[in-house]
């Protein structure tokens, strides 16, 4: 692959860019694992477990995530009703402002990043990202 060099670097710097908007967007609040957390609890993610294996991370990295959460008053812990080993997460009112802003923010910042494709490179763009994310 002679472009190798060319795409990487492209690569590196697209995703560079994007999370440098997305450290703007969340203002030195949280950090981009900690808002992944709270996004993923908010479309419905309440386990730690099912995180972990959302994430590709180690239970005992949510774990971290979740206890740093918990002390800033983002998220609380809840035995369940109905298997007490399982222990259900859910957002605060704060957070679930919080997150409803930054998603707002950020789908503002990306539509703008991606107002340089016409509508059918997006779609050719999404379908090759998919096609990539696919065979990962």
């Amino acid at each position: 692959m002679e472009n190798y060099l060319e795409i990487e670097t492209a690569v590196k710097r697209v995703l560079s860019s994007f999370r440098h908007d997305l450290a703007g967007v969340l203002d030195g609040r949280l950090s981009v694992g900690e808002y992944r957390v709270l996004s993923l609890i908010e479309s419905g993610i309440t386990k730690t477990s099912d995180l972990a294996k959302k994430l590709d991370v180690s239970a005992s990295h949510i774990t971290s995530l979740t206890d740093a959460l918990v002390a800033m008053n983002y998220i609380t812990r809840q035995r369940s009703e109905t298997d007490r080993r399982i222990i259900q997460l859910s957002l605060t009112k704060e957070a679930k402002l919080f997150v409803q802003k930054s998603n707002k923010e950020k789908r503002e910042l990306m539509i703008k990043r991606f107002s340089v494709f016409s509508e059918s490179e997006q779609a050719e763009f999404k379908r090759l990202l998919k096609k990539l994310s696919d065979d990962i």
